[in-house]
């Protein structure tokens, strides 16, 4: 897995991120996640950061935070949801 590969969000997980994730996200931003609470935008992007915050943590290689939120900004997002069978479709 590289640092640009899409972001995966799974829509039923709950967000994870380390204290050293959200203080480079301050450094990156002057704003913490409460601050981003109006802006949908940033809060994706927020979200963005973290995953890849964390490869760089697993690369051993950490991009400045400023860099790093940039390339969060324009990383491709995809949303996968719950691996459920739809009970009203005949091929479950």
């Amino acid at each position: 897995m590289t640092e640009d590969e899409p972001v995966v969000i799974v829509t039923d997980a709950p967000l994870r991120m380390t204290a050293d994730a959200m203080r480079a996200l301050k450094k990156a931003t002057g704003r913490t996640m409460s601050d981003m609470d109006d802006d949908e935008a940033d809060r994706l992007q927020a979200m963005a950061f973290f995953e890849l915050h964390r490869r760089g943590v697993r690369m051993g290689h950490l991009a400045d935070a400023g860099a790093l939120w940039e390339r969060a900004g324009v990383v491709p997002i995809d949303f996968e949801g719950p691996d459920r069978l739809d009970p009203t479709d005949d091929a479950s």
